[in-house]
Order: structure tokens, then C-alpha cells, then sequence
């Protein structure tokens, strides 16, 4: 009976580890990293990269953290007490597929991302985009497409 209960209580254990805990990963210079996708999983959401689409890795010394989406970055640093401008933040760009500065980036309103936030990065501005602070701000006020009245005023439905 002992044993089974060691058992079960391992199988909960196991079951229950931090998936979000990326292995360590370390940038040398402060540039991006390669990463395996799909083994490596947010922090934030812990759902695993699966892709390189809206990917975001933020570097805080020579300390690796990959996300999912730039808005899961916004809300994990809160959390975290980070501020913005002590890290480099390196976004996965949608036009110009590569990595950029992600303050540097301009963002959509309206783009399918990973987490439904709508904060889709590009390197080259258009109109109706916006800037990191405008999108950091839009994402701790909630005011993304998760939000319904925001949907509907930017999406139409």
C-alpha cells in the first residue's frame, strides 16, 4: 500500500513541474538565440513555442527567456518587477522574418497571435501601428483583443 501511494505522489509530482522553466539558455553577445521549437515552452502561459512567429526572447545579462507572444513579455516582466529598458528584448518580425529590437518594433492591433492579444510585431511601420510603449500599455491596461469591447471596435464582431 506504501508503494502506491509513493507512487501516485510521484506521478503527481512529476506531472505537476514547472514546464515554463526554459532549459538554460545563454546569449553570449546579447543576440538571439536558436532554440528547438516546440521543446521549449512561455514562461507566462507555458504553452511551447511553435514557431518562430511572434516569438520574443528577452535577455536579462546573458540569461535567455523565450516567449510565445510579445504580450505573455509584457505581463510576465510586470510580474516580475522588470523594467523594460534594463533588458534587451528581441521580437521575431512578421515582415521582414527576422529578429528585431523589440522596442524598436511597430505592432498591429489586429493580428492573430498565439495568445489572442492581437500585438503582431514589424519592422517597418504602417499606418494605424503602434509602439512598444503604446502596445506595453495597451497590454497592462487590458486593453487587447482578448477584451471584447476592443474586438468588436477594432474586428467588428
Amino acid at each position: 500500500m506504501r508503494w502506491i501511494v509513493v507512487f501516485l505522489l510521484s506521478l503527481i509530482l512529476t506531472g505537476c513541474s514547472d514546464k515554463s522553466s526554459n532549459s538554460p539558455i545563454k546569449s553570449e553577445d546579447g543576440k538571439p538565440v536558436t532554440f528547438e521549437i516546440g521543446k521549449v515552452f512561455c514562461p507566462q502561459c507555458h504553452m511551447d513555442l511553435k514557431s518562430l512567429k511572434d516569438s520574443v526572447e528577452l535577455i536579462e545579462g546573458k540569461d535567455v527567456t523565450l516567449f510565445d507572444d510579445i504580450g505573455c513579455t509584457v505581463l510576465w516582466m510586470k510580474k516580475k518587477g522588470i523594467d523594460p529598458n534594463s533588458v534587451k528584448i528581441w521580437v521575431f518580425s512578421r515582415d521582414t522574418k527576422h529578429w528585431i529590437d523589440a522596442k524598436k518594433a511597430f505592432y498591429s492591433l489586429t493580428d492573430a497571435t498565439p495568445m489572442g492579444y492581437g500585438f503582431g510585431a514589424y519592422e517597418n511601420g504602417k499606418n494605424g501601428m503602434i509602439s512598444f510603449d503604446e502596445m506595453r500599455m495597451n497590454m497592462l491596461r487590458g486593453l487587447t483583443l482578448k477584451d471584447p469591447r476592443i474586438r468588436k471596435k477594432l474586428l467588428g464582431y
